[in-house]
């Protein structure tokens, strides 16, 4: 009998894998430590790894707006030394470790990433607690931190996702926290005060979930819990208040000129939060529009029939305080016209005249078969446990979540179609040199 080839059996391996995953569960474990820190736990010894992460509500949209970007860089010099450790000295203890370890900043948040063989845990929760407790904030990696944003702000004049983002953001939420980026006289305020007060201003315990998979049961979890989080302060001081966004739906086209051959086409309308009861209707509902891929209405209308497009796609954006139908394209200047129009003739039609059965049905196929895909692996696992964690989900969603898409029906889904498709609330914006395309 012929062995298959690595990779293939790997892949396969892989699939089987995530199958067993699904149809039997994911034992998610709610641990507190004796401290009072929580954690969701999804214990399993079949490979030596710990993927931890951590998530503390409070991000770049809650900083002060003369030290845009001040939550950013204190995130990237978490992991620039601490302790008696300097930013050369911290790296090479983590490749010793053979572990990673990093944190970023969003807009609603800040997470912290960490993956350690098991031989190594205790090691590796110790670099996760100094990192935590005792960053360092030297000088020299704060400059290079900020040269090389200051570079980025300049080069970005030039990035088409950037311009068109900026653009949709300033024309339907105008004036919100989401609406705003650093700038170089923002970035050069930035100072060693500045990032002490931020950390100070996000990193607690009253406002953190973490979940942990992998290698570790309760009994382990709990006093690491302690020694890693256990050094923050009990509670965050108050963040400022951040207002719901209104959106704008409707806005004129608006379109950048920018030098290229290619135009890049962002469309999108007022949307809801993923608490509301239509959000998974409206999982079903965007398959079938943009979110399937060659099985979507755009793409075998604007690509696949008439050509106007590389590719196009949909999908919900959510932030905290906003939420939008998001989608986008890429096209030739010359084909932008058509496109555009091919695409709102398409979402009229079916906000005019919903899906049918047979495409309600394979979409949900499609979205619970593939979830599979999504389980395969432990950082895989400890991504979307954390995700709905964070979401506020019941501890158990996860094994519930394909219950809830199955159940969906050709009602739900137009129904939610006629509360968010309506294709007069959408915005589109272009960067490009589009031909035969003006601003309105």
């Amino acid at each position: 009998m012929l062995l298959a080839a690595p990779s293939e059996a790997h892949a396969q391996f892989r699939r089987a894998a995530a199958t067993q995953t699904q149809e039997r569960g994911v034992d998610v474990r709610r641990v507190v430590s004796p401290g009072g820190v929580e954690a969701w736990l999804v214990s399993d010894a079949t490979v030596p790894i710990i993927v931890l992460r951590a998530y503390w509500k409070g991000g770049s949209a809650a900083e002060p707006q003369n030290l845009t970007g001040v939550t950013g860089i204190m995130s990237d010099m978490l992991t620039e030394g601490s302790g008696d450790l300097d930013a050369n000295a911290w790296k090479e203890r983590v490749e010793t470790l053979n572990m990673s370890l990093g944190f970023s900043a969003g807009w609603d948040g800040v997470g912290m990433s960490m993956t350690t063989l098991s031989e190594n845990r205790d090691a590796a929760f110790a670099m996760a607690r100094t990192a935590l407790a005792a960053p360092r904030f030297d000088a020299a990696p704060l400059a290079r931190i900020k040269r090389q944003l200051e570079v980025a702000i300049r080069q970005r004049e030039t990035n088409p996702g950037y311009i068109a983002n900026l653009a949709l953001d300033q024309a339907t939420i105008p004036g919100h926290p989401y609406a705003r980026r650093a700038e170089l006289v923002t970035v050069n305020a930035i100072d060693r005060a500045s990032l002490v007060a931020r950390r100070a201003a996000l990193l607690a315990r009253s406002n953190l979930m973490v979940t942990v998979v992998g290698d570790i049961d309760a009994a382990t979890l709990a006093p690491l819990l302690d020694s890693t989080f256990g050094v923050l302060p009990a509670q965050a001081p108050p963040q400022p208040a951040i207002p719901v966004a209104d959106v704008r739906a409707g806005q004129p086209l608006i379109v950048r000129q920018l030098p290229q051959p290619q135009s890049l086409v962002l469309f999108a309308a007022p949307g809801i939060q993923d608490e509301d009861p239509d959000w998974i209707p409206l999982a079903v509902a965007n398959y079938i529009l943009g979110g399937g891929g060659f099985s979507s209405r755009l793409m075998s209308e604007v690509r696949e029939k008439r050509g106007y497009v590389y590719g196009i796609s949909t999908g919900p954006s959510i932030r905290d305080y906003s939420a939008l139908i998001r989608g986008s394209a890429q096209t030739e200047n010359d084909k932008v016209a058509q496109a555009i129009e091919t695409t709102r003739a398409e979402i009229a039609r079916f906000y005019a005249e919903g899906p049918t059965q047979t495409e309600v049905n394979d979409a949900i196929t499609y979205l619970t078969g593939s979830f599979a895909l999504d389980l395969d692996s432990n950082v895989k696992i400890a991504g979307m446990v954390q995700a709905y964690q964070v979401a506020g989900r019941p501890i158990d969603y996860i094994n519930r979540r394909n219950g809830l898409i199955s159940a969906v029906t050709l009602a739900d889904v137009n129904r939610v179609i006629r509360r968010l498709y309506d294709p007069a609330k959408f915005s589109f914006v272009v960067v490009g040199q589009p031909a035969n395309l003006a601003a309105q």
